[in-house]
């Protein structure tokens, strides 16, 4: 069987992004920011070359939102895609739309613990995280028409999925940053992580959350971190 490609991003900044609030199966919409965000992103997607045949996001808006403006900048116009709830961000229960703060952490260091808490609080396990978000990219991966996809996701689930496929890097230190991409292979029924691309959009200055300013900066990769982190 040859080898296929899954480009996995994250979505673009949302106004619950920017109050630090927690954002799971709820939703916020996305900011100017996240609109300059997703045109960068398309542009360097489309520096890659890379042929994809197949779309897919997360139910969310803010994932839609973030396909379509990233499709509009790489590819002049919106490719037909997929929304599918296995996609969706990890449920947060009683925590959904409160500050960041309140959320459990690692307790004690044990995440095994916070995912308990999680669980008790109405939301999703660390467990049922994984296999719903592993089955619904296999199922897509097995496709026999389906050779290179983009999915959109949000950054919780997306990060599950690294650590599920790559648990010898899964306590990696890396940045969570918006329209980051995992780059995944998948070959014989099985994914493995290849690089994860990077964007610093700390220089991206749209003048707050009313869309004023222009954008002044950008560069790939934050300070001591490369653009494209190699895995292999």
């Amino acid at each position: 069987m040859s080898k296929k490609l899954l480009y996995a991003m994250r979505h673009c900044e949302t106004l619950f992004n920017v109050q630090h609030k927690s954002q799971g199966w709820c939703d916020s919409p996305i900011t100017p920011r996240g609109i300059e965000q997703c045109r960068i992103a398309g542009e360097e997607l489309a520096k890659c070359g890379v042929e994809f045949d197949h779309f897919y996001t997360s139910t969310s808006e803010r994932c839609c939102d973030t396909m379509e403006l990233v499709c509009q900048s790489a590819f002049g116009e919106i490719k037909p895609y997929v929304r599918m709830k296995g996609l969706r961000e990890c449920g947060f229960g009683i925590f959904e739309a409160k500050d960041d703060f309140c959320e459990p952490d690692f307790i004690g260091g044990d995440p095994t613990l916070r995912s308990q808490v999680m669980a008790a609080a109405g939301g999703e396990s660390d467990d049922e995280v994984n296999a719903r978000v592993t089955a619904c990219l296999g199922q897509i991966m097995a496709d026999p028409d389906t050779h290179n996809v983009l999915v959109v996701s949000s950054g919780g689930v997306l990060r599950h999925f690294f650590m599920t496929v790559e648990p010898q890097n899964a306590f990696r230190p890396i940045r969570n940053s918006n329209c980051m991409v995992y780059v995944f292979e998948w070959e014989d029924g099985a994914f493995s992580c290849a690089e994860i691309l990077q964007q610093d959009y700390s220089g991206l200055d749209c003048g707050g959350l009313d869309g004023s300013g222009v954008p002044n900066r950008w560069s790939i990769g934050g300070a001591g971190e490369p653009p494209r982190i190699g895995l292999r």
